[in-house]
């Protein structure tokens, strides 16, 4: 504190000291060098910094009406960079109620459904009350769509036609109006997108009766079209890259101890969408389950004679002879059995996947440094030893063991499939040669420096004028303070001293003078007083005149 009180002081010395003149241009060049150092430290307190919204993106279609709110209220002092509108910060307020008075305001979600139900009247009739609701919703859906990355413009019209009938049939159709930003084109993705989100906000609609019109490519896209633009939406497409993808994390996390390596993983799916398989299944052996049987006997009698042969033993009215006719006998028998049996069946219905991977094929590379690496990971080199060269054979060993235990990795992680001849057909494993690292050249001093200077120019000019002001203060302060001794000769008196001293005889301030010229002279040191005279007068002129006023007054 006291170090502060003693510069203080010393500074109000040197200010007292100095004539008006000095004291004028120091004042200003103090002022210069306080405005240099707060232009260096708030140097984009003058620059149109300020986001006239917060920050918040504004689509091109908005800043149109933004910019016309400005022309009305004649505010030019604005900038627009990207989806940012940038005014001066102390005119903010000026610019927003320009926008308030306008009614360009950019609009926000649900605003013109809201509107559009705010504006219901019990007067109005059903078809204008639908109709305002329409042109609401189709407001909505393209202030939704223009928000989407990468869309600029966007307008949304759909038609509902009354067929009539019974049941009454309604047709729905839309049709978007899109421009991308900057010159691209929509993207495929991008308008399936924009078709599944008319379709889903619009009841009845679908996404195939919704067409997305480029302005941009000039192109029209339709939910009927099977194109290859589609080809983000073909299964067999998404499917492929799926399984390819997963393969490749699967592969290069169990490859994760060789550094530098890269894992390409082909599939080909089975094109079949979808298969039913059914069928029966009997069972060889039937279950019985009920039987009968049955055990007939049959007896026959027939004579061994049969009688008289001839005409006469075949005439009616004969009389029989009786007489003992002997008889032969025959049996049989016959035996039935009956059973009722079932025959177990299985019923079978499998119902496959569909597109399921049908051969799986990886390319793995790896850097010729890793088989060095490991190699001097085995050998590692005694401290203060120079470090050794691997044998191109040895080098040959670890490649191979490398690769085998690769294949092997890999083959467990992958379907099953016929191998044949080959134990890896669905592998092959590369060495990737090392080829030197070309060296970058570092841009030249002078392209760097030219570079550093064009952005930091103005950083560079508001130092330099703080240090040329303050180098034209310290030599102006220097040149302007008197020797200690005129200091102290010539230090302002205050008003009663000054007084009591003029009213005292001529020769006493003749005298006083003289001595504090005659002074000022011997401390030159040297006799002749014009010399002295001449020096003073170049040195400090404002002081030797007052001195020299003074001294004729006195003497006259």
């Amino acid at each position: 504190m006291d170090f502060l009180n003693k510069a203080f002081e010393q500074v109000k010395d040197l200010f007292v000291s100095m004539t008006p003149g000095s004291r004028i241009i120091a004042g200003l060049l103090v002022v210069a060098i306080v405005t240099s150092v707060a232009f260096l430290f708030q140097s984009e307190m003058f620059q149109k910094d300020v986001p006239i919204l917060s920050g918040a993106p504004i689509a091109p279609a908005d800043q149109k009406a933004i910019l016309a709110a400005f022309a009305a209220e004649t505010l030019d002092d604005y900038e627009v960079i990207g989806s940012q509108i940038y005014v001066p910060r102390s005119r903010r307020v000026d610019y927003i109620a320009a926008l308030v008075k306008n009614n360009a305001i950019p609009p926000d979600f649900h605003d013109s459904v809201e509107k559009a139900i705010g504006e219901a009247s019990p007067f109005e009739s059903e078809k204008h009350r639908s109709d305002r609701q329409k042109v609401a919703r189709e407001k909505e859906m393209a202030l939704v769509l223009r928000n989407m990355r990468g869309i600029e413009y966007a307008s949304v019209q759909y038609d509902i036609e009354d067929k009539g009938g019974f049941p009454r049939v309604k047709v729905y159709t839309a049709s978007v109006v899109v421009r991308p930003s900057g010159s691209d084109d929509i993207d495929p993705k991008t308008v399936k997108s924009i078709q599944n989100y008319v379709a889903h906000s619009i009841a009845g609609l679908k996404a195939e009766h919704v067409s997305v019109t480029d302005l941009n490519s000039r192109r029209t896209y339709s939910g009927l079209d099977n194109d290859l633009a589609s080809v983000n939406d073909d299964p067999y497409a998404a499917r492929k890259q799926w399984f390819e993808q997963h393969w490749t994390d699967t592969i290069q996390n169990a490859l994760r101890f060789i550094n530098g390596n890269n894992v390409t993983v082909n599939v080909e799916l089975d094109p079949e969408m979808n298969r039913i398989e059914k069928g029966i299944k009997y069972d060889p052996r039937p279950t019985p389950l009920a039987s009968k049987a049955e055990k007939t006997s049959d007896i026959k009698r027939t004579p061994i004679n049969a009688g008289r042969p001839g005409l006469e033993a075949q005439q009616p009215n004969q009389q029989a002879a009786v007489s003992q006719t002997p008889m032969s006998e025959q049996t049989s028998e016959s035996n039935r059995e009956e059973t009722l049996a079932v025959t177990n069946q299985d019923y079978m219905q499998k119902q496959l996947a569909s597109l399921t991977p049908k051969r799986v094929t990886v390319s793995v590379s790896i850097p010729s440094q890793y088989y060095a690496d490991v190699w001097h990971s085995r050998n590692p080199t005694p401290a203060g030893q120079p470090a050794k060269t691997p044998d191109p054979g040895d080098l040959k060993k670890i490649e191979d063991e490398t690769k085998k235990a690769v294949e092997t990795t890999v083959v467990t992680l992958l379907p099953e499939q016929a191998q044949g001849e080959d134990p890896y057909p669905q592998v092959y494993v590369m060495t990737a040669p090392q080829l030197p690292e070309t060296a970058t050249e570092e841009p030249a001093i002078a392209d760097t420096a030219m570079a550093w200077l064009a952005t930091n120019w103005q950083t560079l000019a508001t130092i330099g004028f703080a240090v040329f002001g303050l180098m034209m203060l310290r030599s102006m302060l220097a040149g302007g303070a008197p020797s200690p001794e005129s200091a102290q000769a010539f230090k302002l008196e205050d008003p009663a001293a000054a007084q009591a001293k003029e009213a005292k005889p001529s020769e006493e301030s003749e005298n006083s003078m003289q001595g504090l010229l005659k002074k000022r002279f011997n401390q030159g040191g040297g006799p002749n007083l014009k010399n002295e005279l001449a020096e003073m007068v170049r040195e400090d002129p404002d002081t030797a005149l007052g001195i020299l006023q003074n001294w004729i007054g006195s003497t006259n």
